[in-house]
């Protein structure tokens, strides 16, 4: 809307309530499923990663964060642009979803 304001975030606000609930989600049923289902979504979602990361124009030796990197398609992409002089980290709220990205980034 325009001319409105938006209110900043407040830590111990509502929105660290909502992420302690998303938190809770991602780490239950939902993260373990979308590990389970991990190669299919990650084909349904590969034409959006593709198109971010021609966006992003990302050279080697970069040093990148991705936040929200669930099962680490986009994050194991990122490390073959950076290449070995760059650095990738990825990070979740999503245990089950770490646990695969850091097992298909070891091989």
């Amino acid at each position: 809307m325009a001319g409105s304001a938006r209110k900043p975030l407040q830590p111990g606000g509502s929105q660290m309530a909502n992420n302690s609930e998303q938190i809770e989600i991602w780490n239950g049923d939902i993260g373990q499923r979308w590990t389970e289902e991990q190669a299919l979504l990650d084909a349904m979602l590969a034409p959006l990663g593709l198109a971010g990361l021609k966006r992003a124009d990302i050279t080697p030796g970069t040093r990148v964060l991705d936040i929200g990197c669930g099962c680490g398609d986009t994050s194991l992409a990122i490390a073959e642009q950076v290449g070995a002089d760059g650095h990738i980290t990825g990070i979740d709220i999503s245990e089950p979803m770490l646990a695969r990205a850091q097992a298909r980034a070891e091989g």
